[in-house]
């Protein structure tokens, strides 16, 4: 098994280019083998700490994890290889039983009301992906420019107004001076019960900031379910 890396103090440092990316549910033709990788949070503690990834599958590492290492609560993108179901384990049973090649830290924060925000946001950021909703998050994979791996950068989901049926958000980053040497990648998740809803909004508009202006993407509410 690759070893697995643990990230301290999420608040980005997120550090520099986290770990090598890997598709999802790429096959390695030589042997058969398929790796999988899913969001998901801790649950449980001890001999008992499992991954609930966002569609419910709840997976069991072959190897036991130090519980003082990784907690319940705490939200990973998982990289693993399916060793099978488990039909009972204690309290999780109908677990996957699979390796962990690779853990992905997620930072995670509750949406922020733009006029509570008294920082800058304004540093560029770049999606590898659309967002996306799952497991009761808004879910974002990015990259951005850095240098100094020991300068924590400010990453925010900022909610402004409500026009047209729409809420309209930004996705901000705050370098703090970091010179744009590098380039980072890190995951952030933001809570669906943290943004302020209105009855009549029906979709969310996600501004980002890149080096030529704002990028907007548009996600239904209806989908916050995923």
């Amino acid at each position: 098994m690759n070893r697995l890396f643990r990230i301290h103090g999420y608040s980005i440092v997120l550090l520099l280019a986290l770990l090598t990316t890997t598709s999802c549910s790429k096959e390695d033709l030589s042997n058969n083998t398929y790796y999988e990788s899913a969001w998901c949070v801790v649950q449980g503690k001890g001999s008992q700490l499992v991954f609930v990834a966002d569609n419910k599958d709840l997976l069991k590492p072959s190897e036991s994890l130090d519980s003082n290492l990784y907690k319940a609560g705490e939200r990973y993108r998982v990289f693993y290889i399916s060793l099978g179901n488990q039909s009972t384990y204690s309290a999780v049973s109908g677990a996957k039983l699979v390796e962990i090649t690779n853990l992905q830290p997620v930072f995670v924060e509750n949406v922020m009301m733009h006029a509570a925000y008294n920082g800058s946001v304004n540093d560029p950021v770049w999606l590898n992906v659309d967002p996306f909703f799952g497991g009761g998050f808004l879910n974002l994979d990015f990259h951005f420019d850095s240098s100094d791996p020991l300068t924590k950068h400010g990453i925010h989901l900022l909610q402004d107004s409500l026009v047209n049926r729409k809420l309209y958000l930004r996705f901000g980053h705050d370098a703090k001076g970091d010179a744009k040497v590098n380039t980072a990648s890190a995951l952030a998740s933001f809570p669906t019960n943290s943004f302020q809803r209105a009855p009549e909004a029906d979709s969310l508009i996600v501004f980002v900031h890149g080096n030529v202006g704002f990028r907007s993407y548009r996600l239904a509410l209806k989908d916050t379910l995923l």
